[in-house]
């Protein structure tokens, strides 16, 4: 049984730290100046801002499971059992295609997952790009996970046709996120008021 493993871009837990760093320096300056009017009336705004970096640049990922991936985006959750997957494939952008038990098709591209850049240029001693492997994907686990749950059940795989007795692709909505963001927002229109 392995851990789960969480893959997201590089860059979205950086820029976000980047972020909040800034508006934690704008937020303390005010502080220390003792402008407590521009605190209230923009400290909320402020802490819109880091939040909604936070949900659009942080959050996001793919949570690999031993039998499940779970495809976190901005404002929903979709939880996908290996045996529902049709087909994982890699490249710039990860693509998980699931077959429902009754048949139906979805493509699944998810929002801010870890993906290889389109051209990867080597230091130039080689003369020009180099193909990457695909075992060297940020998002390679995903693949050897779903590859691995074939192989020690083939009868569960999907890509000849539907598994009847397997759990279903499943969405859920966010309801911290968006009940965060409605709260954040509401404070400040307050403090615009």
């Amino acid at each position: 049984m392995s851990a789960p493993i969480i893959l997201r871009q590089r860059s979205g837990p950086i820029i976000t730290v980047i972020v909040w760093a800034f508006l934690a320096f704008l937020l303390g300056d005010a502080l220390l100046r003792g402008a407590w009017e521009t605190v209230g009336r923009f400290g909320p705004g402020l802490v819109l801002i880091g939040w909604i970096a936070f949900a659009v640049l942080w959050r996001p990922a793919l949570v690999v499971g031993t039998d499940e991936v779970e495809v976190q985006e901005i404002l929903r959750t979709t939880s996908v059992p290996f045996a529902r997957i049709r087909d994982v494939r890699l490249g710039s952008v990860v693509t998980i295609e699931t077959a429902s038990a009754d048949g139906a098709t979805r493509t699944i591209r998810p929002w801010n997952a870890p993906g290889m850049p389109r051209r990867k240029i080597d230091s130039g001693l080689t003369g020009g790009t180099r193909p990457e492997s695909q075992d060297n994907h940020p998002a390679f686990e995903l693949l050897r996970r779903w590859e691995q749950t074939q192989a020690d059940a083939p009868g569960t795989a999907v890509r000849n046709g539907p598994s009847a007795g397997a759990e279903d692709v499943r969405t859920r909505w966010s309801l911290g996120v968006i009940g965060v963001t409605l709260v954040l927002v509401l404070l400040v229109a307050i403090g615009f008021i």
